[in-house]
């Protein structure tokens, strides 16, 4: 039995046009506040945010035209999981073991914390590639 895939959608503003690239800025509404997605979606707390969609079809928009913005719901959990579930693990792994070794609380916090360094340098350094992973799309109607 195949379920019907679920997106995120926002509606937004077309802010720039580029030979390849929309650049859509998005206002969160109030119905964010009881949206299942808005865990990971990043738009909850944020006034204005603007999400650059590469699309062949660029030259078809025009400044100021509205806009709804797709993303897969099953993307939103991949990121969830990079922003935050592994960097916890991370965390627990190493505080736990040191607090046993070191019975240093401070030291513990401090090792378990300067391994955030590495793990989100790697993110940086990949950030191109993550880009292209969690792309948005621009909803045909």
């Amino acid at each position: 039995m195949s379920e019907k895939l679920k997106n995120i959608e926002h509606t937004g503003t077309v802010e720039d046009i580029s030979s390849d690239i929309v650049s859509v800025k998005i206002q969160p509404r109030t119905a964010c506040g009881s949206c299942k997605s808005k865990l990971y979606c990043g738009l909850k707390d944020v006034d204005d945010k603007v999400i650059e969609i590469t699309t062949n079809k660029a030259k078809e928009y025009k400044i100021g035209q509205e806009v709804t913005i797709t993303l897969k719901e099953s993307l939103g959990y991949k990121a969830l999981m990079i922003g935050y579930l592994i960097p916890l693990i991370i965390l627990m792994v190493a505080l736990i073991p040191m607090m046993l070794i070191t019975n240093n609380e401070p030291l513990s916090a401090l090792v378990a914390v300067s391994l955030m360094v590495p793990y989100y340098t790697i993110v940086y350094v990949k950030r191109n590639k993550l880009r292209k992973t969690f792309n948005f799309y621009i909803k045909e109607y």
